[in-house]
């Protein structure tokens, strides 16, 4: 197993709607558009959704600038799961149990 170091400075990505969507790949840049219209364009514009809103997608921008060929990677595997040309791996009860360990919560 793997961990990726988290001492590496991330991308210094302002937390503004203009800087997130400048800063987020190509591909997301229209399912930002279009939350953030549905959150704007309501009867009653709600603040805390609106914040979660920009929240997330900084978060989504940031993981994206640090490093973008492991972003793209990540997102050809899901497709490629939910397409169903990739199978699902075992689950860590799985691989538990293999090893003659169990899981408890």
């Amino acid at each position: 197993m793997s961990i990726q170091r988290h001492d590496v400075p991330s991308p210094g990505i302002e937390r503004t709607f203009i800087a997130v969507r400048a800063a987020l790949p190509s591909a997301n840049v229209a399912a930002f558009d279009a939350q953030l219209e549905a959150i704007t364009h309501a009867p009653v514009i709600d603040l805390a959704a609106l914040d979660d809103f920009l929240t997330s997608w900084w978060r989504i921008a940031t993981r994206a600038a640090h490093d973008e060929a492991d972003w793209r990677r990540m997102h050809a595997e899901a497709e490629q799961l939910e397409s169903g040309r990739r199978q699902v791996g075992r689950t860590m009860a799985e691989i538990l149990a293999r090893r003659g360990r169990e899981v408890t919560s």
